[in-house]
């Protein structure tokens, strides 16, 4: 019988176990974590949700629907993924979201939930060129949840100063520009009174239950203002605060027509308010007469001050 011995040189050696390792390192992956690596795919998100098989057709479920990055420095993006879940049994269609203002940018990364299945959505505040003060934003996620079509989360916190931020006040003319844009100046174009004030001033100063940051129009912190510290105000804003110049003499989008239209809208605000509270103040008289006089008196007054108004418009 004849043996053949065969023999293999160092560079053959060293050749095969060039090709042989990555298959080794491939078995190990498999054997250890259960999968095998697949550079083609997207991650995919393995949390799941409990499915509450007694809710027919799919239910949105927010894991959070609040989160607060307390200190935002200046010229930064605070950047918060809130898990987006399907607890019914049908399949949750994500078919938008809208956030609240052009600095909120909004990514979710499935629209379509299986049931149990999640979702992650990356809300992402943009600092930049923003004034030091408390931030609340909001993100409006829409579905085809039938007893729930909207949902939101809301994110806050307080923009500081940069530590590389010069010591002086940051000019705000950067909220008039690029994506700031779109929210404060380009919605108010052509716009006067009520509907500018709507359309620039309410983004800020609408409803707290609508997560606005600024105070409401009809609240004390308003209403204790005459028309001159309106104007004063919107024209030039108020140093180390949220509230810009607006003046176009301070790089701002309105001229003195667009202000004084504005102001006048306030004041005719602030009249209606009072006349409001008045009559809610009346009390019946004994007999229920006199009471009743005296509302209809400032009724009338109410009524005639209104028609005057209204034909300063005309």
């Amino acid at each position: 019988m004849v043996i053949h011995k065969i023999t293999f040189s160092d560079q053959d050696m060293k050749s095969r176990i060039a090709y042989a390792l990555p298959a080794l390192l491939l078995a190990v992956l498999v054997v250890v974590y259960g999968f095998a690596p697949n550079t083609t795919s997207t991650v995919t998100n393995k949390k799941m949700v409990p499915v509450d098989t007694t809710k027919k057709g799919p239910r949105i479920k927010l894991e959070e629907d609040n989160y607060d990055f307390h200190d935002i420095e200046q010229g930064t993006k605070a950047v918060h993924v809130f898990m987006v879940g399907n607890t019914g049994t049908d399949t949750l269609v994500i078919t938008g979201t809208r956030p609240s203002c052009g600095c909120t940018a909004a990514v979710n990364d499935n629209s379509r939930l299986a049931p149990g299945q999640v979702s992650r959505l990356t809300v992402t505040f943009d600092a930049n060129n923003k004034p030091e003060g408390p931030i609340i934003k909001s993100v409006t996620i829409s579905s085809n949840d039938p007893t729930k079509p909207e949902a939101m989360v809301r994110i806050q916190g307080r923009v500081v100063k940069s530590k590389l931020a010069h010591k002086t006040m940051m000019h705000l003319d950067g909220l008039f520009q690029g994506d700031c844009a779109k929210c404060h100046v380009d919605k108010g174009k052509g716009e006067l009174g009520a509907r500018l004030y709507e359309a620039d001033c309410a983004i800020c100063h609408g409803l707290k239950t609508d997560g606005k940051p600024g105070p409401e129009l009809a609240s004390e912190a308003m209403m204790k203002h005459t028309p001159k510290q309106w104007q004063t105000i919107i024209a030039d804003g108020i140093q180390n605060t949220g509230m810009p110049a607006f003046h176009t003499r301070n790089k701002g989008p309105l001229s003195d027509e667009e202000i004084a239209s504005l102001v006048e809208y306030m004041g005719a605000f602030k009249k209606e308010a009072e006349r409001n509270n008045m009559i809610k103040s009346i009390k019946p008289g004994a007999s229920g007469t006199t009471g009743s006089l005296e509302a209809k008196q400032v009724k009338g007054m109410a009524s005639s001050t209104s028609g005057s108004a209204n034909n300063t418009h005309k």
